[in-house]
């Protein structure tokens, strides 16, 4: 069993990460207070919650959502077990708003917003799930998560040439013709009248080595 030392430097080095600091719901950055989200519709069965970090302010909203929706702890007051730290590694801010704020069109609170208008928000976000998107949480189950799929559709249509594009190669490489037979034909001919010029000997005179005259018969003695 992890001592609670061994926890807490899990927990750090989750909240080193990045994505993890600032809060899921509100520009506050340093967060220091955790929620735990239970698996929304779609999760497998014996899904792990989904941990993510947040401010003080956004914790209380979450805290008064229910532990049927999500369980609150603070990173450093609060002492943890081993499966609130497995939850916690199988979240983190970026996870969960990928799944949470996947269709999200309205601006998050900021950080000196009211707890109203911050409560709103985040009712909004994890009970009502008004931005909630089941397919990016499936993706997640899956392995590929909902950064991979968007390389595999940008990788996909980069793969497929454009119709311009096309357009220009079909100018740029002309198709290579057959000869008709006509032209084989004459062709042929040349060739053939090659051949005889070839083999038929050279006139005399031009180009052939002359013979050297006779030598002249001695005196009579």
């Amino acid at each position: 069993m992890a001592s609670q030392q061994q926890l807490k430097k899990r927990l750090k080095a989750l909240m080193a990460k990045p994505e993890n600091q600032v809060c899921s719901d509100c520009p506050e950055r340093q967060p220091r207070w955790a929620s735990l989200i239970v698996p929304p519709p779609g999760s497998p069965p014996g899904a792990l919650p989904m941990g993510a970090f947040m401010c003080l302010e956004c914790s209380g909203s979450h805290r008064r959502l229910g532990v049927h929706i999500s369980f609150v702890r603070s990173v450093n007051l609060d002492s943890w077990k081993e499966k609130e730290v497995l939850s916690m590694e199988n979240g983190g801010n970026k996870k969960v708003n990928a799944i949470f704020e996947a269709h999200l069109r309205v601006p998050k609170p900021e950080v000196h917003a009211s707890g109203p208008e911050r409560e709103r928000f985040i009712r909004d976000k994890y009970e009502r799930r008004k931005f909630f998107d089941v397919n990016v949480l499936q993706q997640y189950y899956a392995g590929g998560g909902a950064e991979s799929s968007s390389e595999e559709e940008s990788s996909s249509e980069d793969d497929v040439p454009s119709k311009s594009s096309g357009r220009r190669a079909q100018r740029a490489v002309a198709p290579v013709r057959t000869p008709s037979a006509a032209a084989q034909k004459r062709v042929e001919a040349r060739k053939k009248r090659l051949g005889q010029l070839s083999g038929t000997p050279k006139a005399a005179g031009v180009g052939a080595a002359t013979a050297p005259p006779p030598a002249a018969a001695p005196p009579a003695v």
